[in-house]
């Protein structure tokens, strides 16, 4: 086999020697696509180096490989085999690409994508120098850590030398939609120059969302290939920089000012990309990841073709899922003992089937802490999810396993899911008469919402006097429990039916305006007048103009004041005093209770840049007038009659399912005075120290207490062990994810952080990290917020920010609701990102796409 090999001449023969990103180019080049000249360094050739400096045992133990890639960078390139390399490039003009072709690389199970070297404007001069820094990328630490325990082979690496293409613009194709999982969509990336800065996450870059053909068969597939594209969307961010060849290296320059906001592709261009791409994929028959340039004369190259990564099989593991997304949206806050076992019992009665979790499921439960942090129990949606032959898996299944089976199931092309599941899950329903216990309706649900809230807006004076004795209490906590178990049948459903609401109306939009879609949905799916939400937050402005520096600082220290102030801060206490910063956990402390944690958000809302909350929600009002009157004046027929149906579903459905909250925190309120009045009563006994410590017990142990049935010195030493507890757990967080016992994934991390996008648009500007709404008042303006959750008591906050980061949300959270409302982007679902980013540290997110692009940390 020879050391060097012209791409052009790559048969079968060399594909052991060349590794995948070689041999991919060498069949595209041969089948007449456009790839650049240049050659191939074989595995061969770095063998025998490895024999001739003896260092073949040294590449095989793992406890050398770093030392052995410092080493071999430093060395010169073998003279016979420069002189091999310089022959065969010498009818190939300069300056040169030169990149890794790994034995591992661009493969279907692990890409391997930017973990080994590649060098740009490589002079023929340099060409042994590139080679040599390849070569020892092997064993980086970078490669290594992604290699995990599969070490390298040794003398595993090819080396890729190629004519450099000067290109007007370039970018990256992936021709499957790689965020949904769509086979009818691809995406493409540009920036202006080279595509090294985009590959490596340095640059926003413009994107542009295609429909494609059908997939086919390959012989058809080609000829579709042909056909018309269409864009659905594009999103074309200023370009600033451009890297562009100088010499014998690259340098970064400035884009001309008349170009920056001009699109790096025309039409023209951008579906010749998307062509030459459905043309790599079937010939390569699998979704591919495309590298391309285009030059200044409008010559398309093809720089780079891999398939896209596909992890194992999600639903064939027995282990049990579980998950703090959603759930712990709703416990921002450790949970406590007595909030948790009057809540989980409730949950419970909705989600628990032991019958199926026993037989298919592992056998867990439905729910667990873990440091005083809810999980909810998904191992069934390794078993329920499913994907339709080129369609996007289900979206909120997608929410609820891992980022890497996530990945693994948008890839595919299809999957069904485990019938006998689907099966178990139906029999014990219909045995059960499950449909019972909600309102499942969705025709009746807000007039169901609105009964419900009737009567709890009749009972609640009731509750507020006190009880006459502990039975009394105990009783009394007994029918709230039955008021809170009917809330929740009614709100789980007002959450489907608001999810089901707003998808129908993203696809139908899409299919209806599809330029449009992103744009019209976030004006649209925004909720009508009377979000309680929004008022709050008004009323909050409001109540900050009526105070004063020296007011604010003696609410902070816990002192009431006097005056006018006082006056309107008993005002807005009796409409909104039963709010609180995580309202789920029955014990979190209610503004009425604790005025002085309003002092932060008070102090938020009084300086003088920041605008009345009810102003940025008219100046939401406008935007969604003109978006309703586009798509009115835009369709026509049934169309637009099932448009406007639909808009007004999900913007009913949106407003309900934030205002029950806003009457939920009625109830729990009213149910913690109970409590706490409990908790007094057990204090005077001398079973607690303080009326909070009944907090710390389960609800069994509380009603053996108020019954005389259990010891108090023995709740005493269980009250005081568990506060220890609960201080330590409320200094850890633990993952999103566990396999068991096990933690799942790992922070996210890099340049470009891909998570949720929950609502659309841009914006840019410095981290503040906020871990407890008591912090609002050092939130500068412009700022991007990044927190682990939101609850609606913490929406205050973001009438200072551009932007919204959250490590736990979803389209549909109240942080997605009232981000929508005040038009700021925002992306969730980023594990960890709280400790991935640093406070000040310049970061655009991208709400429309879900990415974070971070700038650099801060000095």
């Amino acid at each position: 086999m020879n050391d060097v090999v012209a791409l052009a001449d790559i048969t079968e023969a060399h594909r052991s020697f060349i590794g995948g990103k070689a041999w991919h180019l060498g069949r595209l080049a041969a089948a007449g696509l456009p790839v650049p000249a240049g050659v191939v360094v074989t595995t061969g050739a770095f063998s025998q180096a490895l024999d001739d400096w003896g260092w073949t045992e040294r590449a095989q133990s793992s406890g050398e490989l770093l030392a052995l890639g410092e080493e071999i960078a430093a060395l010169d390139c073998p003279s016979a085999l420069l002189r091999t390399l310089n022959a065969a490039v010498c009818g190939i003009p300069g300056p040169f690409a030169v990149r890794s072709s790994a034995l591992d690389e661009d493969g279907v199970h692990k890409s391997f994508a930017g973990q080994y070297r590649t060098e740009l404007g490589v002079s023929a001069a340099d060409l042994g120098g590139a080679l040599m820094r390849c070569w020892a990328s092997l064993y980086g630490a970078q490669a290594l850590a992604y290699g995990g325990d599969d070490l390298p082979k040794p003398g595993g690496m090819a080396v890729v030398v190629q004519r450099m293409v000067q290109p007007h613009a370039a970018g990256v194709l992936f021709t499957v939609n790689p965020l949904s999982g769509s086979w009818r969509e691809m995406t493409v990336e540009a920036v202006y120059g080279l595509a090294d800065p985009l590959v490596s996450g340095e640059v926003t870059p413009q994107w542009y969302l295609v429909r494609r053909p059908r997939r086919a068969p390959r012989p058809v597939q080609r000829l579709l290939s042909r056909v018309r594209l269409q864009v659905l969307q594009q999103d074309l961010p200023p370009l600033t920089t451009q890297l562009v060849g100088a010499g014998s290296g690259v340098r970064t320059v400035p884009v001309p000012p008349s170009r920056q906001s001009r699109p790096a592709l025309d039409r023209r261009a951008l579906f010749r990309v998307c062509r030459m791409g459905l043309k790599v994929e079937a010939l390569s028959g699998a979704p591919q990841d495309v590298e391309w340039a285009i030059d200044a004369a409008g010559t398309v190259f093809l720089l780079q073709a891999r398939p896209i990564t596909r992890q194992a099989t999600p639903h064939v593991r027995d282990d049990v899922l579980w998950t703090r997304r959603f759930i712990g949206e709703r416990w921002p806050m450790p949970a406590t003992p007595l909030g948790w076992s009057l809540m989980r019992p409730v949950l419970e009665h909705f989600i628990a089937y032991p019958r199926t979790q026993q037989r298919y499921l592992g056998g867990g439960p439905p729910l667990k802490l873990v440091n005083s942090r809810p999980y909810v129990n998904v191992t069934a949606f390794r078993h329920l999810t499913f994907k339709l032959p080129g369609a996007p898996p289900p979206r909120f299944m997608m929410e609820l396993v891992p980022p890497a089976e996530e990945a693994e199931w948008q890839s595919r092309f299809a999957g069904m899911p485990d019938v006998s599941v689907y099966l178990s899950y139906l029999r014990e329903t219909l045995v059960e008469a499950r449909w019972s216990r909600f309102a499942f309706n969705p025709l009746t649900n807000p007039s169901e919402w609105e009964a419900f809230a009737k009567r709890l807006r009749d009972v609640l004076p009731v509750w507020s006097e006190p009880c006459a004795t502990p039975a009394a209490a105990v009783a009394r906590v007994v029918e709230q429990q039955a008021w809170v178990t009917e809330y929740v049948g009614i709100h789980l459903c007002s959450l489907l039916f608001a999810n089901l609401a707003y998808q129908l109306l993203e696809s139908s939009l899409t299919e209806a305006l599809p330029e449009r879609a992103a744009a019209l949905m976030t004006a649209l799916a925004v909720c009508p007048p009377g979000n309680r939400t929004l008022q709050t937050n008004a009323a909050l402005w409001t109540l900050a103009q009526q105070a004063t520096p020296s007011q604010l600082q003696r609410l902070a220290e816990g002192k009431l004041p006097r005056g006018l102030f006082r006056d309107a801060l008993d005002a807005f206490l009796e409409t909104y005093g039963h709010r609180s910063m995580a309202s789920w956990e029955l014990f979190t402390p209610r503004w009425r209770g604790e005025p002085s944690q309003m002092a932060p958000l008070l102090q938020a809302f009084s300086g003088k840049e920041m605008a009345e909350p009810l102003q940025r929600a008219g100046e939401q009002d406008v935007a969604f007038a003109r978006a309703l009157s586009e798509v009115l004046v835009n369709t026509t027929g049934a169309q637009r009659g099932r448009l406007h149906q639909l808009i007004d579903s999900t913007r009913t459905y949106l407003l309900l399912r934030e205002n029950q909250r806003f009457d939920f925190d009625r109830l729990l309120a009213a149910q913690q005075r109970t409590l706490l009045d409990l908790g007094a009563v057990f204090a005077d006994r001398g079973a607690l120290t303080q009326d909070r410590d009944v907090s710390l017990l389960t609800w069994d142990e509380v009603r053996r207490l108020a019954e005389g049935t259990i010891d108090s010195a023995a709740i005493r030493d269980v009250v005081a062990t568990r506060a220890e507890q609960r201080e330590r757990d409320s200094e850890q967080m633990p993952p999103v994810f566990l396999q068991g016992d096990d933690s799942v994934g790992a922070p996210v991390s890099g340049p470009r952080l891909q998570g949720l996008g929950i609502s659309g648009g841009r914006a840019t500007g410095p981290v503040v990290i906020v871990r407890h709404p008591s912090e609002a008042s050092r939130v500068p303006q412009g700022s991007i917020l990044v927190a682990h959750a939101v609850d609606p008591g913490w929406t205050p906050i973001f009438g200072k920010v551009a932007g919204i980061v959250l490590e736990l949300g979803s389209r549909l959270s109240h942080g997605a609701v009232v981000a929508r409302e005040y038009g700021l982007p925002a992306v969730v679902n980023l594990d960890g990102i709280t400790s991935v980013l640093t406070e000040g540290q310049i970061v655009t997110v991208d709400g429309t796409r879900g990415i974070v692009w971070t700038h650099g940390a801060v000095d």
